[in-house]
């Protein structure tokens, strides 16, 4: 009788940590204007992420729209979605924006003028990535959102793995 209800705990307290909702951690991409790397970061994330990160990206500035390239680019790879758009990296500094994990500035510099403390103390790092500028030909500009799309895939795929694993650790330890 004892050895069934110890039995029987465990298979309850086992249940209830299954159905506890993993640890998802925040990451905010940015870059100069928020219409190309950073928008192609977030949707990339949102694809690789598993649901262990929730990906945002912002910009110094803003623009009206996504770079048209980039859109066409994220359609055609099946991670365009909707509610992708433009956002200042302000927004992410209001006592109601969602406390961050990870700042990652893309490109190949970090943009001008980001704070040095963010609320929450993320970890901030610098990714240096192909600038995927729309300037030359249209055959020239798709190759170049082409190999920032293809760098950020290899290096969120990369920071995914790492993530998850370390978090795997400490939940084992």
């Amino acid at each position: 009788m004892a050895t069934e209800n110890a039995v029987s705990r465990l298979a309850l307290s086992s249940s209830a940590e299954n159905k506890m909702p993993p640890s998802v951690r925040n990451v905010l991409f940015i870059c100069p204007d928020n219409s190309r790397a950073s928008i192609i970061a977030e949707a990339l994330l949102k694809r690789w992420g598993c649901g262990s990160f929730q990906a945002f990206s912002a910009g110094n500035t803003t623009t009206p729209v996504v770079h048209p390239m980039i859109h066409q680019l994220l359609v055609a790879q099946r991670v365009w979605r909707p509610e992708l758009k433009s956002k200042s990296w302000h927004e992410f500094l209001r006592p109601d924006a969602p406390r961050m994990d990870f700042i990652i500035s893309l490109g190949d510099r970090a943009p001008d003028g980001l704070p040095s403390r963010w609320p929450g103390n993320p970890r901030v790092m610098h990714w240096r990535v192909s600038e995927p500028l729309g300037d030359g030909t249209a055959v020239e500009s798709a190759q170049a959102f082409r190999r920032t799309f293809t760098e950020l895939e290899t290096r969120i795929k990369l920071f995914t793995l790492v993530n998850t694993r370390k978090s795997i650790r400490r939940a084992a330890a």
